[in-house]
């Protein structure tokens, strides 16, 4: 396998696999005055949403999306589009990974459900732990891990571009990955990655959420998914 492709699987496929499962074929469909599209998001889900929209004399303002992630460039290429047409974003139970960390943020308004949950658990510009064969020689390996670094910046200065783009603090999607964090996750051996609360949401750029029927308690549409809240602190992290 080249070391793109490892890069890919290991790296692209930013979704929670425990959710992905749920739906095979991502839905893209019209109701109720609004976008919506359940599943992983993909490029061909993307394309048939873009279309959708096209086909409508009157334009929707509001995608609701239900979705585990998926890969990074439809992820960014989907959020590039709710950002360029200035749609908001309903979340009614959960956006994890790539739709967090790309669509629900470029949305005008967030719309969120008093259970929905945003969970994060990585990015291109965060850390990359990664276990290579035994059967590689030492160069094959030094091949590999250069060539998989270099996607990984390149990647990593493509999402912080977006995040400049959008208005939001490049380190999104990647803070919860500090080693300051650590113990929050000792506590907590189930997460499988973090969320933010409304106040660091805002520090963060991504403003204008609103809760349906306050207070936010995310976690409690989905217990086979945990999150864990961490806090922030308020200098944003040097860009990739």
């Amino acid at each position: 396998m080249r070391a793109s492709a490892l890069y890919g699987a290991l790296l692209a496929s930013l979704s929670f696999s425990t959710l992905a499962a749920e739906v095979e074929t991502t839905q893209v469909f019209y109701s109720n005055g609004q976008l919506e599209y359940i599943g992983s998001v993909d490029s061909a889900a993307n394309q048939r949403l873009f279309a959708l929209y096209e086909q409508l004399a009157k334009k929707p303002t509001t995608l609701s999306i239900r979705s585990p992630g998926g890969d990074i460039n439809p992820g960014m290429e989907l959020g590039a589009w709710v950002h360029a047409h200035k749609l908001n974003v309903r979340v009614m139970e959960f956006c994890f990974s790539s739709c967090a960390n790309y669509v629900f943020p470029a949305a005008v308004k967030k719309i969120v459900s008093n259970f929905a949950m945003v969970g994060y658990h990585g990015g291109p510009g965060g850390p990359l732990k990664i276990e290579l064969d035994d059967a590689l020689t030492a160069a094959q390996r030094k091949a590999f891990l250069e060539d998989i670094e270099k996607l990984r910046v390149q990647n990593g200065r493509r999402e912080a571009e977006f995040y400049t783009t959008i208005g939001v603090r490049t380190d999104l999607s990647t803070l919860g990955q500090g080693d300051q964090y650590k113990p929050y996750y000792d506590k907590n051996p189930d997460a499988l990655g973090w969320t933010y609360s409304l106040d660091d949401f805002t520090r963060l750029g991504v403003r204008d959420i609103k809760v349906i029927n306050p207070p936010w308690k995310p976690g409690t549409a989905s217990a086979q998914t945990p999150v864990v809240t961490i806090p922030i602190d308020v200098k944003p992290a040097p860009a990739p």
